[in-house]
């Protein structure tokens, strides 16, 4: 299969080969499994055994139930085709519910006992960091769904890590890009008080002081805080032209109901990381002139018809709402990705002969113009994540759903 067929692969869905992953939290080896070490270090046998670490349950799983479902279509996707090479991949996933140490607990199964060539996860930043110096040290590649820029940077330390999510400085760059639009100086900023509201207020910090943008004032809240209306009661005083949040729902569709009721008139602009569907529909009429920068799957009917990803993202998300019955988001559209760039590695390693996790860590760092749902991806020694501020867009909601932003 051709680089360039990942994105129209998506119209050739029709049957599912070999898949493994199912709605909970584990799946059962394939038949053929090999048990051996060389097993361990090269390929599964019969198929390419790939594992994913997510968020099914707990406070996170807004992110990791969709994203599971996005990896498994993509896997379908894949295996229907004729796989790699003619080899299925398969797809085990394992639930770390929202939780850090279950989060390293579940990767070293894959590691030990599935003996996976990669593993994609987990979804946030704070249950991917205990992952990085266990698959580092067992040097065994890691696509990540998290947003923290600390996972694939420094590079020269994350030699296995690799990410799809866009970098929280790309995504600042865009926030503060659209506040100059608007002549907009002077910004609050609230974020949770995990790694990755820390990742977004550091990248934040120092994109505003390039960008002649003011913080007059900062505040965190806890991922599982229910009322955050004293933090904002406090930026209400200060008068800002805009709120920027760094959280995910559903601590995030809070903020904005909080913000709502508390009948703030700044600019409220949230990070990608509360793109998912779940956002809107927690926040309900609260979310109405809410501002996102986030990738392109809410608006792709809205993009000119000469935007390079409109023919992939058209295709996922028809695909997606007949797999599932349901609407994607920009957060399933980063596991896809993710799905994606593992399989582009398998391919460049099967090209060059051996499939191991070495040279499927060498393929994802050499992926070049790879067309994704989040953006086009670029990797190189020097990048692990591929992507630039231009993939990112503006989004506002009005009358209940995600527009371009005027």
């Amino acid at each position: 299969m051709q680089k360039k067929s990942w994105g129209t692969m998506l119209l050739a869905l029709a049957m599912v080969v070999s898949l493994t992953a199912c709605g909970g939290t584990n799946s059962a080896p394939a038949s053929g499994e090999q048990s051996s070490e060389s097993a361990s270090k090269t390929d599964g046998g019969g198929t390419w055994k790939i594992g994913a670490v997510l968020e099914l349950t707990g406070k996170s799983s807004v992110w990791g139930v969709p994203q599971r479902d996005a990896i498994q279509m993509a896997v379908e996707q894949i295996n229907a085709n004729g796989g790699i090479n003619g080899k299925q991949l398969e797809l085990i996933v394992y639930d770390n519910e929202s939780n850090e140490t279950k989060s390293l607990v579940a990767a070293k199964k894959l590691v030990s006992q599935d003996e996976v060539l990669a593993i994609i996860g987990a979804s946030t930043t704070p249950t991917t960091m205990p992952l990085i110096p266990y698959v580092t040290q067992e040097e065994v590649p890691l696509v990540s769904v998290g947003s923290g820029d600390e996972i694939v940077q420094p590079v020269e330390e994350r030699k296995w890590i690799f990410k799809t999510p866009s970098n929280n400085r790309d995504i600042s760059v865009r926030i503060a890009e659209y506040l100059k639009e608007k002549g907009k100086t002077k910004v609050a900023f609230i974020s949770v008080n995990n790694a990755y509201g820390d990742s977004g207020k550091q990248a934040f910090e120092k994109v505003a002081q390039e960008y002649g943008i003011e913080i007059i004032g900062a505040e965190k809240f806890g991922a599982t805080d229910n009322d955050m209306k004293p933090q904002l009661t406090r930026i209400k005083s200060l008068n800002p032209d805009a709120v920027i949040v760094w959280a995910i729902p559903p601590a995030a569709s809070i903020v904005n109901r909080n913000f709502w009721e508390l009948k703030m008139d700044s600019m409220l602009i949230y990070s990608s990381g509360a793109g998912a569907n779940a956002f809107v529909e927690l926040a309900g009429e609260a979310a109405e002139g809410t501002y996102m920068a986030t990738g392109k799957i809410w608006v792709v009917d809205q993009l000119p018809d000469d935007d390079p990803q409109k023919a992939t993202i058209q295709n996922y998300v028809k695909a997606y709402e007949e797999r599932y019955n349901s609407k994607p988001s920009p957060i399933d559209g980063m596991a896809y990705d993710a799905a994606l760039l593992v399989a582009e590695a398998i391919k460049q390693a099967a090209a060059g002969g051996e499939v191991t996790r070495a040279t499927i860590r060498d393929g994802l760092e050499k992926v070049n113009n790879l067309v994704g749902l989040t953006g086009i991806f670029n990797t190189s020694p020097d990048n692990h994540q591929g992507l630039k501020p231009e993939d990112i867009v503006m989004l506002q909601v009005q009358n209940g759903k995600w527009v371009l932003a005027p």
